[in-house]
C-alpha cells in the first residue's frame, strides 16, 4: 500500500515538473518571437526614455524615430514644454499605431507605451479585434500581405479642457488632432483625435480615435 502511495507521489511529482518544463519553453518561444520586427530579425533597444518609460525599437520607422529623439530633449528639460509634450507623443502614438508593416501579428499593437496604464488592456484587446483583426503574423519575415506605412504627419489642432471622471481631475488636460500620410492609400483613418490627461509628471492617452 506505501509503495504505490510512493509510486503516485513521484508520478505526479514527474508530470507537474514536465508541465513546468513545457511552460517554461512555451514562454521563451513567445518571447523570442515577440522580440522580433516585421521581418523576423531579433528586435533591439536603440534608446529608452527610464524616468517615462519610453522605449525605441529599431523596428520603428525613420519618421517616429525622429519624433523619439525630439522627445528625449523635450523631457530633458528642467521646464518641461508640456504642450510640445502632448504633441509629439500624439505624433507618435498615431504613427506607431498605423504604421501596421512593421508588426509581426494582430497582437502587436502600436502606441501602446503612451496609453494610460488602466486602460492598455483594453486598448490591446480592442485593437486586435478592429484595426488589427487581419494582421498576418510574420514571425518568420515572408509576409506578403499589404499593410499601411505612415510616410508623414503633422498637429492640426491643440487645445487644452477640463476633464473630470469619478475621482479623476485635470483642468489642464489636451486634446490634439494629428493628421497623418501614408505611402499609398489602403483606406485607413487620415485625422486621429488624441486626448491626454496629467499623470504626475506624465502624459497619458486616455483617447484616442
Amino acid at each position: 500500500m506505501k509503495k504505490k502511495r510512493r509510486l503516485k507521489k513521484k508520478v505526479i511529482v514527474l508530470i507537474v515538473l514536465i508541465i513546468i518544463l513545457i511552460l517554461l519553453i512555451t514562454g521563451g518561444l513567445i518571447y523570442k518571437n515577440l522580440s522580433k520586427d516585421s521581418n523576423g530579425k531579433p528586435t533591439k533597444v536603440l534608446d529608452e526614455i527610464p524616468e517615462y518609460g519610453y522605449v525605441l525599437k529599431d523596428s520603428a520607422p525613420k519618421i517616429y524615430k525622429d519624433l523619439f529623439k525630439k522627445l528625449m530633449d523635450v523631457l530633458k528639460e528642467e521646464n518641461v514644454d508640456y504642450d510640445e509634450y502632448a504633441k509629439l507623443i500624439s505624433q507618435m502614438a498615431v504613427i506607431d499605431f498605423y504604421n501596421l508593416d512593421n508588426k509581426t501579428s494582430k497582437n502587436d499593437v502600436g502606441g501602446a507605451q503612451f496609453i494610460r496604464s488602466e486602460n492598455v488592456d483594453n486598448f490591446v484587446l480592442e485593437a486586435s479585434e478592429t484595426v488589427y483583426k487581419y494582421v498576418e503574423q510574420n514571425l518568420d519575415g515572408k509576409r506578403k500581405q499589404q499593410l499601411p506605412v505612415v510616410t508623414s504627419s503633422e498637429i492640426k489642432d491643440l487645445k487644452k479642457e477640463k476633464y473630470k471622471y469619478k475621482d479623476i481631475k485635470d483642468d489642464e488636460a489636451y486634446n490634439v488632432k494629428v493628421s497623418i500620410d501614408y505611402k499609398e492609400d489602403l483606406g485607413y483613418p487620415k485625422e486621429v483625435e488624441v486626448k491626454l490627461l496629467h499623470t504626475d509628471k506624465k502624459l497619458e492617452i486616455y483617447y484616442m480615435k
